[in-house]
């Protein structure tokens, strides 16, 4: 039971918590990310419904529609706001998208990453010994490799596919989460905590479960928005080498590839436009994560 006074001070803090929060929240460089992520994840999730086309469709697509400049008319009578690419498709629905599949790729391969990653570092801490050097070993053989090597003979031996991109990420990423979440889960293990836990008979899976996970997650929320961007950058670039999400899956990375080869012909809007997309998705994501650190780390904020 707490007395009166450490319950006041407990109040005072949440409060002193909860005011910095909001103060880290309403500033523009946290603000402004957030309100451009919302944008493009509503533009990805209602994309058959926003974008003016499918440019998927073969019925809607015309060639006669090649390399349209922004602002003209499609023979079907669409506005292509950003002009269209080499095959006729409107740009602007592509982008949309193209957003779509890319942040299925993300999120999916984040996702996976992050789980696998979490219980690997967990068993690596709370074991240690021979348990912690075999599986750091691994970890530290992966992370020797550059990640986007790693992706590309992953996707050589699975081939190409939405799918193929989300398990090449995943095994791209999850080494990060593990050495992550296990050196914060190494200084939880030594906390009296976790030993009255294990006096108290506790089975393990039990101590790993509702109290060091619980308390050795929060700096992978950050890794993970951060990891996302990352996930995105490294699909643009698998599918701009023709190795990644197929061309009947528009990505944005694919989307830049195919106007690459117009760019010296004047039909720059095919790349420029997509390129735009990604760069301010990306961005969005690491300086929202950036903020995220600070709004996490009360103590690092001013």
């Amino acid at each position: 039971m707490k007395d009166g006074q450490s319950l006041i001070e407990d109040k005072l803090n949440s409060a002193k918590y909860k005011k910095i929060l909001k103060a880290n929240f309403l500033k523009p460089a946290t603000l402004i990310p957030i309100l451009l992520l919302t944008f493009i994840a509503g533009c990805a999730i209602f994309a058959p419904i926003l974008a003016p086309t499918n440019p998927y469709d073969l019925a809607i697509v015309s060639i006669l529609d090649s390399r349209l400049p922004p602002g003209e008319v499609m023979f079907n009578g669409t506005v292509a706001w950003l002009g269209t690419d080499g095959a006729g498709r409107d740009v602007l629905s592509a982008i949309i998208y193209g957003l779509r599949t890319s942040l299925i790729v993300a999120l999916t391969s984040a996702a996976i990453a992050l789980t696998v990653g979490l219980v690997v570092g967990l068993i690596a801490a709370f074991y240690g010994g021979r348990i912690d050097a075999f599986l750091m070993r691994i970890v530290d053989i992966q992370l020797s490799f550059p990640a986007i090597l790693i992706a590309l003979v992953l996707l050589a031996l699975l081939g190409k596919g939405v799918d193929k991109v989300i398990i090449a990420l995943a095994i791209v990423q999850w080494a990060l989460y593990a050495r992550t979440v296990r050196a914060t889960a190494i200084v939880e293990r030594r906390k009296e905590y976790i030993e009255a836990a294990s006096t108290l008979g506790l089975n393990n899976f039990r101590i790993i479960l509702k109290h060091l996970l619980p308390n050795s997650i929060s700096p992978l929320i950050v890794l993970a928005t951060l990891q996302t961007a990352h996930s995105i950058s490294i699909e643009a670039t698998l599918s701009f080498l023709g190795v990644g999400v197929p061309i009947t899956e528009p990505s944005l990375g694919s989307l830049i590839s195919n106007g690459f080869d117009f760019i010296l012909s004047g039909a720059y809007w095919i790349t420029f436009f997509p390129g735009v997309m990604l760069l301010a998705t990306v961005a969005a994501i690491n300086i929202f994560g950036d903020q995220l650190r600070t709004i996490l780390n009360p103590r690092h904020s001013k």
